[in-house]
């Protein structure tokens, strides 16, 4: 098989750069440094609903600390009983501790449903910040977290939608 160097010289010691469209009919490897401007594919394939396995976990108490192994289940939920309560989100340090390869922009999406009779607080601990301080959900309702590593052993946990 030729190499396309081998035809036009100047490919050999200076690579291509085109303002036209390259097309390729086969597989295209790239080494060194590669810089694309616009890339148009074809023939791929969208997967329409991405489908995640959620674990729910559910505290009956009037006061919860779920762990780090709960909130990665995806659905913490929270019956709380006799009198207001609080759901304290884990530490910086324990939500760092319980990821594999955490790093600064690892993320986690989660629900917390409060199923119980009483109005609960949403807190955080050391190390871990709610942006907008703390929500106060009432019973039957929800909140979506995103939470965020910012820094080693520092998080940020954003709450969106009370419903």
């Amino acid at each position: 098989m030729s190499k396309l160097e081998e035809y036009l010289p100047v490919v050999k010691y200076h690579g291509i750069d085109t303002d036209k469209a390259a097309i390729f009919n086969s597989t295209v490897n790239a080494t060194g440094t590669t810089t694309l401007a616009a890339l148009n594919a074809t023939g791929l394939t969208k997967t329409p609903n991405r489908v995640s396995q959620n674990t729910i976990t559910d505290i009956d108490a009037q006061n919860a600390a779920p762990t780090i192994a709960q909130i990665l289940g995806g659905i913490v939920v929270h019956t709380s009983i006799t009198g207001l309560g609080t759901a304290t989100v884990p530490t910086g340090t324990a939500m760092s501790g319980g990821i594999s390869g955490v790093a600064v922009g690892s993320t986690i999406k989660w629900l917390y449903y409060n199923d119980g009779s009483q109005t609960v607080t949403i807190t955080a601990a050391a190390g871990h910040t709610l942006v907008g301080g703390t929500a106060a959900v009432t019973l039957g309702k929800y909140v979506q977290i995103t939470s965020v590593c910012t820094a080693t052993n520092t998080w940020v946990s954003y709450l969106t939608t009370l419903m």
